[in-house]
């Protein structure tokens, strides 16, 4: 006979089992980060670069943009990842990492509900015109920009990093230029770079900007004058 202080035991031990929460599913992908100024954009990117990369060119992923209003002033919006993995939707985000979002996957091409829940990480910020974007596959160029991790200046040390990553899937072009007013010039950097279909600039203290121009990257007639609509005085503008 089984004594009744066992069964309790017995009991006890399934209850713990049947209570005990399933667990936690996995990230898909470990993302080691630039680490660069304003870099929401370009590391999402250098994010879906990796995710293509691991899983093949057929693994479903996009970035999601966004443009925004918070108190009154237009600012810059934000980017992150959004991919399917094994039936899951994830998001990717530089400020918060990995999150599983709430939804069948079969509602990954649905903008608005999948952004919905990535939004709400961001209540002080109004949101507008959530946007996906994807890239196409592009040749790199053959001499592609080298990462300058230990230059003092910090805008051509950011810009160099975020080159050097994105050119090893689409040509970039980096280039340093002065901007300011009368005789006290900054010297600042941008990485060129096209994203679906979009031509992109990215600077450290700007962030990144798509333009709807077309040009090649190497243009630096194009990039002097899309670097002026930013950066007051923008001139000087050569290959870093």
């Amino acid at each position: 006979m089984v004594k009744p202080f066992l069964l309790f035991f017995v009991a006890l031990l399934l209850g713990d089992a049947m209570a005990a929460p399933a667990p936690a599913l996995k990230p898909p992908l470990q993302r080691t980060m630039l680490g660069v100024q304003n870099g929401c954009f370009v590391e999402t990117v250098a994010f879906l670069d990796q995710w293509n990369e691991v899983r093949g060119p057929d693994a479903w992923a996009r970035l999601l943009q966004w443009g925004a209003r918070a108190d009154e002033e237009v600012v810059m919006g934000h980017a992150v990842a959004i991919c399917e993995s094994a039936g899951v939707l994830w998001c990717w985000d530089v400020n918060y990492g990995w999150t599983r979002l709430p939804m069948d996957a079969a509602q990954r091409e649905n903008v608005d509900t999948v952004a919905a829940p990535v939004l709400r990480r961001y209540p002080k910020v109004q949101a507008r015109y959530p946007t996906y974007r994807a890239d196409f596959p592009q040749t790199p160029t053959a001499s592609p920009p080298v990462a300058q991790p230990a230059q003092a200046n910090a805008s051509l040390r950011d810009a160099s990093i975020v080159g050097a990553q994105l050119a090893k899937r689409r040509p970039v072009n980096v280039v340093r230029f002065t901007h300011g007013a009368g005789e006290e010039k900054t010297e600042s950097a941008a990485v060129v770079f096209v994203f679906h279909g979009r031509y992109c600039v990215y600077s450290p203290e700007m962030g990144t900007v798509p333009f709807r121009v077309r040009g090649d990257v190497a243009n630096l007639r194009l990039i002097q004058d899309l670097l002026r609509r930013a950066f007051p005085g923008a001139g000087n503008v050569r290959k870093l």
